[in-house]
């Protein structure tokens, strides 16, 4: 049994439930066929029968306690395909799926009217991993959006603009470490019109493009402008880090063209473009670069 099987035999026996259909031959099918032992095949064509169609129902009904009539799907959360299945990992979404990664420099999360303390002086710890549809209030005036999982715990180690300090500080997530990007995308429209939300990425074509379509994005964090020239030009800084990201610098152009942008962040995209550079967080951190704050618009 697969989500696309299911799927398939609820599609068949909605169509004509009083008739026999017939269906080209597929892989779908005939393991339905051999699974439930109702239809058969001819030719090059599966016929099912009424009394086919009412025994799947009934198979399905038995295995998951769905009405596949009813269902056109399985759920979607493993935990409630657990409720009527063997096999949870038929749901569509992966464990983590709701799962953010949180922090705030000064070790106080505001959360829900409440104040939970983070840090501790005996272990560095990176935040709380947790689910993004149990925040239902956020009291921080901003947050922070951080692009980088190393980072995260180093937010109390940066010497930060005020409105940084006592920032919610969140992972903007990926495929691996279990923080995604798709809840912390959706905590960022639920929460991000009132607030002040920031944007702490590389300084790199790639970095500023997650700054620019960040939901509700109004700040990018990085290096004061003084110390552009001196980490594009480092010997820290990754020419090749830029070459791969032509893509990335192809829509800074284009946005750029557009004059929608502060000056500030225009400039910055040219200085990119001219040093053909990329300056990560990594080293903005190890060569305590002195941060500021700049408005996208």
């Amino acid at each position: 049994m697969s989500r696309k099987v299911f799927k398939w035999v609820s599609d068949l026996i909605k169509t004509k439930p009083d008739q026999t259909t017939t269906r080209a031959w597929s892989m779908i099918g005939s393991s339905v066929i051999e699974l439930y032992h109702c239809g058969h095949r001819q030719n090059d064509k599966l016929i099912f029968t009424a009394q086919d169609k009412f025994q799947l129902r009934s198979k399905l009904k038995s295995e998951f306690g769905i009405d596949p009539f009813f269902t056109t799907q399985l759920p979607d959360d493993r935990l409630d395909i657990a409720r009527h299945h063997d096999n949870e990992k038929l749901a569509r979404l992966p464990p983590s799926h709701g799962h953010i990664l949180i922090n705030s420099p000064n070790g106080i999360l505001q959360l829900n009217k409440q104040q939970i303390q983070l840090q501790s002086e005996h272990i560095l710890s990176a935040g709380l991993m947790c689910l993004s549809s149990g925040i239902n209030q956020i009291d921080h005036e901003s947050i922070v959006v951080v692009e980088n999982l190393p980072i995260m715990q180093l937010c109390s180690a940066f010497t930060l603009p005020p409105l940084c300090q006592n920032a919610l500080w969140i992972y903007r997530g990926d495929y691996k470490s279990g923080a995604k990007m798709n809840a912390c995308y959706d905590l960022l429209k639920r929460f991000g019109n009132d607030k002040n939300i920031i944007v702490f990425s590389d300084m790199d074509p790639k970095g500023l493009e997650i700054a620019l379509t960040i939901p509700h994005a109004n700040y990018w964090l990085g290096p004061e402008t003084a110390a552009w020239t001196d980490c594009l030009k480092s010997r820290h800084a990754s020419h090749s880090g830029f070459d791969i990201q032509t893509s990335a610098m192809k829509y800074l152009m284009k946005i750029s063209d557009t004059a929608c942008l502060s000056k500030p962040i225009n400039d910055l995209i040219l200085q990119l473009r001219t040093e053909h550079s990329s300056y990560r967080q990594e080293h903005m951190y190890v060569h305590n670069i002195a941060l500021s704050l700049f408005p996208i618009t």
